[in-house]
């Protein structure tokens, strides 16, 4: 059976949300263990197949990065030094999940950054993925993180700059849509047709009713940014990819400017970070083990036993 892959890509808080529930209007599978909706984050679905996020997790680990590392992206699409031995298990999780799937997709922000570990797994199955590459104003999303995450806008924009950049040359030459955010809401139905069309999954959008995506979705307007280099090269970033002919040219220009700008970022500072990684990996290895162990699962509910019997005394 020949499938369908749809890889929807881009930054979170950028609509992916929106476009997979879109996506999923249309008929494309998009796992069998999503999220469910969270109030006031996504209230209409995340649409991220939880087997997917977990295997996600264990690459990040595998990294040192996390998904809100201002220090983690692959804008030149370098194969990746670590995680080669999951491959096959990063296969088995496709297969058992969208193995019997005519056209499925998948979609979880953190896959934007390691797009050239799945592109190997992809190659793995015999699989020719298409890839749907949202784009938001990177203003927008600072909102957005600062407000659910409290974030500052360097560190949005950074955040924004290496999974756009990332998505975007990782899927250069591929199969491949880009679409944005503000297009998406103002235009749904008609965007439901062009990426139907470009992904050629052959269906009659016009026959069905489609209403996921509405204008109420965008409930997070620009926030101001002081002016700088990082808010420049993000700016220009995002007209480079609103623009009706993508300039290619511009943005490896665009490219250069930022590495040179992660480049310029104090040498301690980056060690630091470094640092913390390593430890916050070997903790959260360590935890799961233990949680995971016959020991926990016994000691567990002793202690609350004894908890239990303490608090009647």
């Amino acid at each position: 059976m020949e499938q369908k892959a749809v890889i929807v890509i881009g930054m979170h808080r950028s609509g992916t949300s929106a476009v997979s529930g879109m996506l999923a209007e249309l008929g494309v599978f998009m796992g069998s263990a999503l999220f469910a909706p969270q109030k006031g984050v996504n209230e209409k679905g995340f649409y991220e197949n939880s087997y997917l996020v977990n295997m996600n997790e264990k690459l990040l680990d595998e990294a040192l990065w996390s998904w809100d590392d201002p220090l983690a992206q692959n804008m030149y699409a370098a194969p990746p030094e670590n995680g080669n031995h999951l491959l096959d298990e990063a296969v088995k999780v496709l297969e058992s999940d969208y193995g019997k799937q005519s056209c499925w997709g998948m979609k979880d922000p953190r896959t934007t950054l390691l797009l050239p570990f799945w592109q190997q797994v992809f190659d793995k199955m015999a699989l020719s993925p298409f890839y749907l590459l949202m784009v938001r104003s990177p203003f927008e999303v600072y909102g957005s993180l600062k407000k659910r995450d409290g974030f500052s806008a360097d560190k949005s924009l950074m955040l924004w700059l290496n999974y756009t950049l990332t998505g975007y040359f990782c899927s250069q030459g591929k199969p491949r849509y880009i679409l944005s955010y503000h297009t998406l809401l103002e235009r749904p139905e008609e965007m439901a047709k062009a990426v139907s069309d470009a992904a050629g999954l052959n269906i009659d959008v016009d026959a069905l009713k489609l209403g996921f995506v509405d204008k109420k979705m965008r409930n997070q307007k620009s926030v101001n940014v002081p002016e700088g280099e990082l808010s420049d090269i993000a700016a220009q970033v995002y007209n480079a990819l609103t623009a009706p002919e993508t300039d290619h040219d511009k943005l490896v220009a665009l490219s250069a400017r930022y590495q040179a700008y992660l480049d310029n970022l104090s040498p301690v500072l980056v060690e630091h970070l470094l640092s913390l990684k390593k430890e916050e990996v070997y903790f959260r290895r360590h935890f799961l083990e233990a949680y995971e162990s016959l020991w926990w699962k016994v000691s567990w509910p002793l202690k609350k036993l004894e908890q239990f019997v303490k608090s009647k005394k």
